[in-house]
């Protein structure tokens, strides 16, 4: 009896170890097989073309003949605004404005303003949201959302829209509202101080414009007389290079040939020491300068701003 007992136990046990043996087996075959996925999932990825996966060949080419269609402009200065007629909704100024929106904005904000634009999923912060007047950065009255179009939003991706005028600014406001009755109504002190700030019933000065595309691309093609200026413009801060302002440059540039040419396709900066200072704080990295440019004191940046004006001027043919 005892003998039957224990040979029930001895074949039970090598069940058990059988089980187990081929669950061992298993555990192992299984993780080959994980790593064997992952190896090849890794071999797939460093075949990828990310510009085919991202960018369609119509995307691309739609690009690129859009960098051939942007003209220069030269500065000019844009007609007086009445703020206060302006910021007073009228149908003409919103259809005006919608059009202007759907050109520029929709893209990222998207076409209902809520911002779910295609091009703005991958942004960080994401657009604005405009159907929800709450938490915005600089305020969703009139003037605020006006120093935005202006200035831009630094390390977002909202743009400065400095060069479209006054109007069409003011334009694309008052379709953003249209989104939300419920936007805050600005004060007559309000509306004054923004004409004081910008000038605006004075008429604005547009700075002169080059493209993007052609303003990163003058290292690579030959565009004559701008690209004579800009290495006339190198030729004299690397014969001065123990001069104080130059020093002040290199250490606060990370790609000189880049600083020079983000400072030439937007002359804006030449105007006063404050605008320089706002244009190279606004996103550094993107116009060849370092991030530590936010930390420079007035006097470095005054000095920096003077003797660039000099260089950009002596450089002119």
């Amino acid at each position: 009896m005892s003998h039957n007992s224990d040979h029930k136990n001895k074949s039970r046990f090598n069940v058990f170890s059988l089980f187990r043996d081929v669950e061992k087996f298993y555990g192992v075959l299984y993780m080959l097989l994980l790593v064997f996925i992952v190896y090849l999932g890794a071999k797939y990825v460093k075949t990828l073309d990310y510009n085919k996966l991202f960018y369609s060949p119509e995307m691309l080419a739609a690009d690129t003949n859009m960098r051939a269609l942007l003209p220069v402009k030269k500065g000019s200065i844009s007609p007086p605004v009445d703020v206060i007629k302006f910021s007073t909704p009228n149908p003409e100024l919103i259809a005006k404005g919608k059009d202007l929106y759907n050109t520029a904005c929709a893209s990222c904000h998207g076409e209902t303003g809520t911002g779910n634009g295609a091009a703005g999923a991958a942004l960080n912060p994401p657009p604005r949201n405009f159907v929800n007047p709450q938490l915005w950065k600089n305020g969703p009255k009139i003037s605020n959302m006006y120093v935005t179009l202006q200035e831009g939003i630094p390390n977002t991706g909202m743009a400065s829209f400095s060069t479209i005028t006054p109007e069409d600014r003011f334009a694309i406001i008052q379709y953003v509202q249209t989104f939300n009755p419920a936007y805050p109504k600005d004060s007559p002190e309000e509306l004054a101080k923004l004409d004081e700030k910008y000038s605006l019933s004075k008429g604005v000065k547009t700075p002169n414009q080059i493209p993007v595309g052609l303003a990163m691309e003058l290292e690579i093609l030959d565009y004559d007389t701008v690209k004579a200026d800009l290495n006339r413009a190198i030729s004299l801060i690397e014969s001065n290079k123990k001069d104080t302002a130059v020093i002040i440059f290199n250490e606060l540039v990370t790609n000189k040939n880049k600083a020079l040419n983000s400072l030439a396709a937007n002359t804006k900066w030449s105007e006063s020491a404050d605008e320089f200072a706002k244009f190279i704080g606004t996103d550094p990295l993107d116009k060849g300068f370092k991030a530590s440019v936010y930390q420079e004191s007035p006097d470095k940046l005054n000095l920096l701003y003077s003797y660039l004006k000099s260089v950009f001027t002596k450089s002119k043919a």
